[in-house]
């Protein structure tokens, strides 16, 4: 087919494609006016990276206090849009301003013959047959529909390269829409705030009453061993009882050594008097024994002379004393018998050499036995030094141990009252509704439809119109089978034109 047998089909059939594009451009305009227009509120979030973005972790030791702030700006926008277009909130907007304002005449009910009115017949149809097959699955109550429309209406994204959110909401009322989106925002920033606090208040001071009374048994515990186990000088204490119980090992090694000494001594001299006779012939009258009683004499009064050298230079309670009395009492007594024992002049008599032996035996007893009792008493004396040493250092541990704790409880402490005063900014922060989301504009009344478009109706009746008329042009013309001029009759007969009839007119 030419250009020609185009044109001339389109000309022929002319007033198809003239009464069809008028129709085009009459069913456009009923559409615009029997459509309502449908109108949009956007309202536009700023969201910066702010506290809800900022993990502080509890660990009292200082060197790990270091605040974490990991966010992923993508991330954060598509957190903040699903809190935006979560059912919770659609809930409570359709609640708070009821369906009938969010969406005027969605419970209207139209006549059967209008259009509505068959929508909202196969609607009802559509719902019987889903609450039949699937009951639990059909919307049977009014504010189920208002939420799902209100969700599908709903739209919230972020503005590409930015921190923006765009919350829009499309209603058939701008007044309705404006209400819905506001409502929206109004509840989303309360409702973030919930979302976002991490931890309550009251749980922390609970936990500071129950720390401070603990810290306070802790440092009454720290005081009481400070003022009374006098933990404070602890180093000297434990110093001087060291020198104490050196000093009285040393003691107690001398005196072993003089007992080894003494018993090696009273062993020579037993074995000294078993050789030497205790009588010898004497002649005169009765005596006493004077050489024995001065060497008695003579050895108490170095031992009293001892006593008062150690009572003045050290103090009536050195440990030394209690031997060197006992030895002072035995020599004391052995004075007196030998003052007491008379000599009468015999032939016979003591010898001198074995009452001077005897003598010195008894001395060396005595002084064994004085040896024996101070060692007794210096190993009483380490043994009490070793228990005040043990006390001090059991003193000393529960000290550290208490100091430890107290540290421990004061840091944990402090670190509650940081959350507890974390928490109440936090509180303040929300009831002022301050945050890291800021509204940028509330939605406004919008005047100007998004649909339909004019320009786009326009430009879809005049194409519809020209591009149906031009088919059904064509469509007519593929079911015509009449042949109108020679043209056709020598292309579909394959035949010539021997003559032509004109139209004559009617007699």
């Amino acid at each position: 087919m030419t250009l020609r047998d185009i044109l001339n089909t389109i000309f022929k059939r002319k007033w198809v494609l003239i009464l069809f594009f008028l129709a085009s451009v009459v069913g456009g305009y009923a559409g615009l006016k029997l459509i309502a227009p449908t109108y949009e509120a956007t309202a536009r979030l700023l969201v910066r990276i702010g506290q809800e973005d900022i993990f502080m972790p509890v660990l009292p030791t200082s060197q790990f206090r270091t605040p974490i702030m990991s966010v992923v700006r993508e991330e954060q926008l598509r957190s903040e849009t699903g809190i935006l277009t979560s059912a919770k909130l659609a809930h409570e907007v359709v609640n708070e301003l009821t369906p009938q304002i969010l969406f005027p005449g969605i419970d209207a009910q139209h006549p059967w013959y209008t259009p509505k009115g068959v929508m909202q017949m196969a609607t009802h149809l559509y719902r019987s047959m889903e609450d039949f097959f699937f009951p639990l699955s059909s919307d049977r109550g009014l504010e189920d529909q208002a939420v799902d429309r209100f969700q599908r209406d709903l739209t919230a994204a972020a503005v590409k390269s930015s921190n923006v959110i765009e919350v829009s909401l499309r209603s058939k009322s701008p007044e309705a829409a404006t209400l819905g989106v506001n409502a929206l925002v109004t509840r989303y920033l309360r409702e973030r705030v919930r979302i976002y606090q991490r931890e309550q208040s009251g749980f922390f001071v609970q936990q500071l009453k129950q720390l401070e009374a603990q810290l306070g048994e802790t440092e009454a515990l720290v005081d009481r061993l400070r003022n009374e186990g006098h933990v404070v000088d602890v180093d000297r204490q434990r110093g001087s009882k060291l020198d104490k119980l050196e000093d009285a090992r040393s003691q107690i090694n001398q005196l072993r050594v003089a007992l080894a000494e003494s018993d090696s001594r009273i062993a020579a001299l037993k074995a000294q008097s078993a050789g030497v006779p205790a009588t010898v012939r004497l002649v005169g009258a009765e005596s006493t024994n004077n050489f024995a009683i001065s060497e008695i004499s003579k050895q108490l009064t170095d031992l009293k002379r001892r006593e008062a050298d150690i009572v003045s230079r050290f103090s009536g309670d050195d440990p030394r004393l209690r031997a060197l009395r006992e030895e002072i009492k035995v020599v004391s007594e052995m004075l007196a018998q030998q003052q007491n024992q008379k000599y009468a002049s015999t032939e016979q008599g003591p010898n001198p050499l074995a009452t001077r032996i005897q003598d010195d035996l008894l001395k060396a007893e005595a002084a064994r036995e004085g040896m024996r009792q101070s060692l007794q008493s210096w190993g009483r004396v380490e043994r009490e030094l070793q228990e005040q040493l043990n006390t001090i250092n059991a003193k000393e541990a529960e000290y550290k141990r208490a100091m430890q704790q107290q540290t421990v409880l004061r840091d944990t402490r402090q670190l509650y009252m940081e959350k507890a005063e974390e928490t109440r900014f936090q509180a303040d922060q929300a009831s002022a509704k301050i945050g890291n989301v800021s509204v940028i504009n509330m939605a406004e009344v919008s005047k100007k439809p998004v649909s339909p478009k004019l320009w786009m109706v326009l430009v879809g009746v005049l194409l519809g119109g020209i591009v149906g008329g031009l088919g059904l042009v064509f469509v007519l013309e593929f079911l015509d089978t009449s042949l109108k001029n020679e043209s056709e009759v020598e292309r579909y007969l394959n035949a010539r034109l021997l003559v032509k009839v004109p139209n004559l007119p009617a007699l």
